[in-house]
This record gives structure tokens, sequence and C-alpha cells, in this order.
């Protein structure tokens, strides 16, 4: 339970139903920090803890700071160092919430682990949320059919709308809490300052200046660090051009950030690694959408398992700009099928 309303209300769903149902909110970061929307926040912890006094169920606080330190914080860092875009979300899911709970929860005795995403699961399927524009499957993409007998998405089948009204009606003091925002760890959502102040990254080279060229090779001005862009950027280049300018790619060897054209920042595919299917891998070519960012309508395409694990991502129509280190969802309709990490911008 993070403290809001979300999760508040799977909670009061659960009881409703006639669970027993204990709350558990994660202490991700080390200190007693105020926190920027993250769970475990002294504010977040206390309002979870009236919720669950609300309720009438057992609350506990799990320190699990030095686990999101190793699995989420760091490569966060790390990829933004390898000129990468990293999903802290995603893997916030897989090592913490769906990896250390679930044991949690058995250690404890308990069937199941239920959060606030809007999502759902029927018939050991991950299914889209009813809510569309808060569905968060491009998050859970990582459950397999080890995990998802034993989670429980209550809220799935509402809207926020409906979620709220729900909590106001059981006088829940978090009916009107704003939500968190995704990368909850860095404050300010100054990513390259957060970055820059990890002692892993004294000397790096993604923070040193460095040229800017257009896909033709022509110096076009300098930039301030690769950590600081992602494909199909836009905003921040402070360059002068008679066309808006977007970056196409990095290129980290060279210290070099590419710019284009709008039309060249759109790829017909790529290949994606570290994949992990919901349940069993397909052997052949199949068709799928596939989400390439939250925010990404998903969009047909044909995938090609490869004998190394990867997925070779080739779309109907060329999509806006896939970064590498982001996750490519596959979809059958609502179902998701799986997905991974884009390693090019390019498949093969």
């Amino acid at each position: 339970m993070s403290g809001g309303v979300d999760s508040s209300v799977a909670a009061a769903l659960l009881v409703a139903r006639g669970h027993e149902v204990v709350g558990v909110t994660m202490k991700l970061l080390p200190r007693a920090e105020t926190g920027f929307g993250c769970c475990g926040s002294p504010a977040d912890v206390e309002d979870a803890k009236r919720v669950c006094d609300r309720l009438g169920i057992s609350h506990y606080t799990a320190d699990m700071s030095e686990l999101f330190e190793s699995k989420v914080i760091r490569p966060f860092v790390e990829a933004w160092l390898s000129a990468r875009t990293p999903n802290p979300c995603v893997e916030c899911n897989r090592s913490i919430k769906f990896g250390r709970l679930l044991g949690l929860a058995e250690a404890w005795g308990c069937d199941t682990v239920a959060t606030g995403h809007y999502a759902r699961v029927e018939d050991g399927r991950l299914l889209k949320a009813a809510d569309r524009d808060k569905d968060q499957t491009y998050f859970l993409y990582s459950l397999t059919a080890r995990e998802l007998p034993r989670v429980d998405f209550p809220i799935g089948a509402l809207s926020k709308f409906e979620v709220r009204e729900k909590a106001r009606a059981l006088g829940l003091r978090v009916a009107d809490k704003a939500e968190s925002q995704e990368t909850c760890f860095v404050p300010a959502r100054d990513v390259r300052g957060f970055v820059a102040s990890r002692p892993e990254s004294a000397g790096a080279a993604a923070l040193r200046p460095g040229e800017i060229r257009d896909t033709s090779g022509r110096v076009r001005g300098r930039h301030s660090g690769l950590a600081s862009y992602t494909v199909g950027q836009r905003k921040g280049l402070r360059l002068s051009s008679s066309e808006p300018l977007y970056v196409v790619r990095l290129e980290a060897g060279e210290n070099a950030l590419v710019v284009g054209a709008q039309d060249e920042i759109f790829s017909a595919g790529f290949v994606a690694d570290a994949v992990t299917w919901t349940g069993v891998a397909p052997e052949a070519t199949r068709r799928a959408e596939v989400r390439v960012r939250h925010r990404h309508p998903p969009a047909p395409a044909e995938l090609i398992p490869r004998a190394d694990g990867a997925v070779s991502v080739f779309f109907d129509s060329p999509q806006r700009a896939p970064a590498p280190g982001q996750a490519a969802v596959f979809y059958d309709g609502d179902e998701v099928l799986g997905g991974g990490t884009i390693i090019n911008g390019g498949a093969s």
C-alpha cells in the first residue's frame, strides 16, 4: 500500500469480498525523506496506516531500500551513463513488487499479492485495464505464468473517477490525493542532476560535452552530455535551424548526438532482448501489436523469435522514436503477450 487512493481502494475492495487482508508499505529510500511521490515516505506511510485502521486490517512497513538501490536505482544510473533510456517502473515491478513481495507473501502464508495497478488478470492472462487512459500493463509485462496466478488487481475494472468516488464513500482521506510521478526517486524530475550526483558517475563520458551532428555528419552545435538526451527529444537542443530538429540517435563511442528532421526518428523496427512471456514463448513468427512507450498506441507488427531469446520486431508502418533501453511490450488485443528491452533502433 503506497498511501495513495488506488492501493487504498484496492485493499477496501478485498476486505469487502471477505478476504483476510494485510497492508504492506514498502520503504524504498534509505533516509526518512519527505519523498517525491515515492512509496515509503513518512507521509505515505502515515496515510497507509490511517487507511488500514479505517478498514480494520493490519499494516506493516517493509524496508526494501537496499534492494531498490541495487535493482532499480543503480541500473537506472548505469543505463543513462551508457546512453540508454531506462524504465525504472518496469524493474521495480519485476524485482520489488512482484519479486520480493511475492516471497514475503509466501513466508507469511498469504495466497496473493494485490496492488492498485490499473490492469486485469483473468484465467491466468494479463489484460489491459478497463480505463484505457490509466492502463498500466506496459509496466507489468514481466509477469509470467509463475506469478500471474498469485497476483490481483482489484481496481482493474474501474475508472479513476470510480476509484475516487469509492474512496469518498468509504471516508478515506486519500480520496483526492495527488498521483505520484513515475520516476519517484528523482527530485524535481531532474534526471541529469540525479545521475551526476551519484558516485558512480564521477568522470563519466556521458556527462561530458560533445558534438551535435546531423545525419549527414555536419556539426550543428554542442551537447551538454549524452545523459541529458533520449531518442525523439526536441527540447533542450539549443540549435538554430529552419526546421525542427530531433534526436535521432546517441553515439556513445564518439560522444556524439545525432539529430535530424522528424521523419528521421521513425523506425521500421528494432531488436528487443531480455524478453519474457506471460504464457508460452512462441517458436515461430507471429503477429502482435507493439507498444514502445507508456502512451504509445500499440502498433501492428511482426515478431520474429531469435535463437538467442531476443525478438526482432518489424512494424507494418514506421513508428516514432523507439529508444534503446525502453520497454517494448507485445499485445494481442487486450492481452499482454510479453515484452523486452529495446537494444537498437533497427530490426535485423
